[in-house]
């Protein structure tokens, strides 16, 4: 019989106007690799905050190591034995990785200052361990997002732990970092350890996973060993049979339907965004064309500059020679204010911190950047608000935001639904061109479809630049690709040539 460490039994929650989680149970054994799995919105990140002591279930028992649990707080969890590394790493930003590592577990002291050698000695011994290079002396915030993960993964190891969760850990890690956690999780497993894998990549459920977990609308339905099942069952419970196929894409409701008439209604052709010899701070000689009714895909490993070339495009860094033209028109000096009012819009990665304000509502985020068109009084800056939300509900139908109301609180939306907001605040006045830079990044199979979706009719419209590290996901929706490494572009492909041996051929160029 199996050694049980974790069992959580018929657990509830419920949010204001969501029911999150409705009779979940959930076990994990000792030295297991249990994925849990499921749609944004499914309950997975709400049963593992209620594992966390960050939430308090409604209804529901949790057993661990054989004693039953009452967790009230992440402290209670931690001491335990529980370790969590989630989606939101909440590392403190001007900390640096020692700093960060420490907090919580109390810094040890040589009289009346803190010993930093004593700080510093444990965390390159856990680096040693898990054969980690990192800069602990720097800012977290001026760490790539692989290394602020690699801090975080240090962190939950300064614990004696027994159960390990881990939250879309690779979400921004080099196939290279990849494998090399995969073998530490491993590690870990034959001490007896039981580890949670959250992940939407299901190649990499079957690379590691002993068993899984489905979660769909607050509900478990599946829980099977990894070798009872294979991608397209494990995708059909998730999603009931969705499909997506970018050049046969049609709406199935009249909602949605509006966003792809009116992308039709307009034609237009040609090159419509032209960049030529660009330079900046991690790329240079950035040459390439956009075209109407196109989805320029770019690719690169990690620090291929792929971001800093987009954000310098948008304005958001400097350029230091090259030119942006942009519907045939020179753009000079380029900043955000002036790309937005051009028609070119910037979808950045971390949506929660760089795309939504999460304490106002759904409503509030929709209208954000387009507060002039709803001025009852415009000298009194008075807002119609009742014009103000019979556009914004037109927009959470057209685009199936799936909220109880547009007033709730976009925090409490699934991270998938968090970026239709995203990209929905834009939708309100026409736009040209629209740059995603990982627009994916911990969505689920289900609402992945329904951005790539979203990305088609949007580029009938216009043209679509798309950053990813999802090399399917490119191959997938991408009519051509630009390949960058070491801040240049070293190919772009199209038609036939789109293929992951040539992609990832290109991407290793100066490498």
């Amino acid at each position: 019989m199996a050694d049980t460490l974790l069992r959580m039994e018929q657990i509830d929650k419920t949010f204001p106007g969501v029911r999150a989680l409705s009779g979940v149970d959930f076990t994990l054994n000792r030295g297991e690799i249990k994925a849990l799995v499921g749609e944004n919105g499914a309950g997975k990140s709400t049963l593992i905050k209620i594992l966390a002591g960050i939430y308090q279930a409604d209804r529901g028992e949790i057993y661990f190591n054989g004693e039953r649990l009452n967790l009230n707080s992440p402290h209670q969890a931690r001491e335990a034995g529980l370790a969590f590394i989630h989606q939101d790493l909440n590392l403190v930003p001007y900390f640096n990785a020692v700093e960060n590592i420490w907090l919580g577990f109390g810094y040890p002291r040589r009289g009346f200052r803190f010993a930093r050698d004593r700080m510093q000695k444990r965390v390159k011994e856990l680096m040693g361990h898990f054969n980690f290079t990192l800069d602990i002396y720097s800012p977290v915030s001026r760490l790539s997002t692989p290394d602020k993960w690699l801090v975080a993964i240090l962190k939950a190891f300064m614990m004696e732990t027994k159960l390990l969760v881990l939250d879309e850990p690779t979400a921004a890690l080099t196939d290279k970092e990849v494998r090399e956690l995969f073998r530490n999780l491993e590690e870990i497993k034959e001490r007896g350890i039981g580890i949670i894998y959250i992940s939407h990549r299901l190649e990499e459920i079957f690379a590691i996973a002993d068993s899984v977990t489905v979660l769909k609308d607050g509900r478990k339905v599946a829980d099977k060993s990894i070798n009872e099942i294979d991608k397209e069952e494990l995708i059909n419970l998730m999603t009931e049979g969705k499909a997506f196929n970018r050049h046969t894409n049609e709406a199935k409701n009249p909602a949605k339907a509006k966003i792809l008439a009116r992308a039709k209604s307009k034609s237009s052709h040609g090159v419509i965004l032209e960049v030529k010899n660009l330079k900046g701070r991690g790329f240079e000689n950035i040459s390439f064309t956009l075209n109407s009714g196109e989805v320029l895909g770019f690719y690169g490993l990690t620090g291929a500059g792929r971001t800093d070339t987009m954000k310098a495009i948008f304005g958001l860094e400097e350029i230091e020679q090259g030119e942006i033209i942009l519907k045939g028109r020179r753009i000079e000096r380029p900043n955000p204010a002036a790309m937005i009012e051009n028609g070119l819009i910037l979808i950045p990665e971390d949506r929660r911190e760089e795309g939504l304000v999460l304490d106002m509502t759904v409503s509030e985020n929709l209208s954000l950047p387009n507060l002039g068109q709803f001025l009852r009084f415009p000298l009194l800056n008075k807002i119609d608000k009742g014009k103000e939300r019979k556009a914004t509900r037109g927009l959470v139908d057209e685009l199936d935001i799936k909220t109880p109301s547009p007033v709730i609180r976009v925090k409490y939306l699934s991270g998938g639904n968090q970026q239709k907001v995203v990209i929905g605040k834009w939708l309100l006045k026409d736009r040209t061109v629209f740059i995603f830079d990982e627009p994916t990044t911990g969505i689920d199979v289900g609402a992945r479809k329904e951005i790539y979706r979203l990305i088609d009719d949007l580029s009938r419209d216009g043209g679509v630049i798309v950053i990813s590290s999802d090399l399917s996901e490119i191959i997938r929706i991408s009519d051509r690709v630009a390949v960058m490494s070491k801040g240049r572009i070293r190919g772009i492909l199209s038609g036939d040539e789109i293929s992951e041996k040539n992609i990832l051929q290109l991407s290793y160029e100066g490498v």
